[in-house]
């Protein structure tokens, strides 16, 4: 595996680890000011503040929720992670797969493309 392909998989992987523990550093220390998200099938955001203020409604809705990896797949400016949020506070069944394609621009996200199906994502419509 290349060094940069391990770069992207550390960078991804602080995504995750981020993502999990805190919606403000999430955003801040993952992506790039100028980045953009595409919640695929719902539309396109930016903007730091406004992400932030998604993040935490989301964490807000669903305290307990985290994202497991089931894998992830890099090349030298892209990752591609296969996950699972879960919630064991909505109850063992409870799950949404998602699938990110991050475009990766140094150490930081410059493009998130999330596919997901947002009808039961926690928070996501209070924004």
């Amino acid at each position: 595996m290349s060094d940069r392909k391990e770069h992207n998989l550390k960078v991804a992987q602080r995504y995750v680890d981020l993502y999990n523990t805190d919606p403000e550093r999430f955003v801040r220390e993952c992506y790039h000011d100028d980045y953009q998200v595409g919640a695929m099938g719902v539309g396109w955001f930016d903007g730091v503040e406004k992400f932030i203020e998604l993040e935490k409604a989301v964490l807000a809705a669903a305290p307990s929720r985290i994202m497991k990896v089931d894998r992830m797949h890099a090349t030298d400016d892209a990752v591609v992670v296969e996950a699972t949020i879960v919630d064991e506070s909505r109850g063992a069944d409870w799950s949404i797969p998602m699938c990110a394609v991050l475009d990766i621009r140094g150490d930081k996200i410059a493009i998130d493309r999330t596919y997901a199906d947002y009808t039961d994502w926690p928070g996501f419509s209070s924004v």
